[in-house]
């Protein structure tokens, strides 16, 4: 059995989102960032779990508030939503996500 790769996950969820090609690094970038391809920042924020982007995470360096940073900002820019992160943020963050 192989183990869980949540980074495999995530890449599986905007490969079947969106027709533009997505690579490791365009992920990272966004995890950190929430800037890049609108539909890869949908798909990555809206259909992957919050549970997965945080091993995601923690696996790349990247903390759970830079994550939320970039929701943040993916939902300025691309208009991701993610109940689990919208409920994170509002609790964790001292700036909470548009709504």
């Amino acid at each position: 059995m192989n183990p869980f790769d949540p980074i495999a996950t995530v890449l599986s969820a905007i490969e079947n989102a969106s027709s533009v090609p997505v690579t490791e690094s365009q992920v990272l970038a966004a995890l950190r960032t929430g800037e890049g391809e609108p539909s890869h920042l949908r798909a990555l924020f809206g259909d992957v779990s919050f549970e997965t982007l945080i091993r995601v995470g923690i696996r790349h360096g990247i903390s759970n508030d830079e994550i939320g940073r970039a929701y943040a900002r993916a939902i300025s820019c691309a208009g991701a939503r993610n109940a689990e992160l919208d409920e994170w943020c509002m609790e964790n963050l001292e700036s909470s996500v548009p709504r």
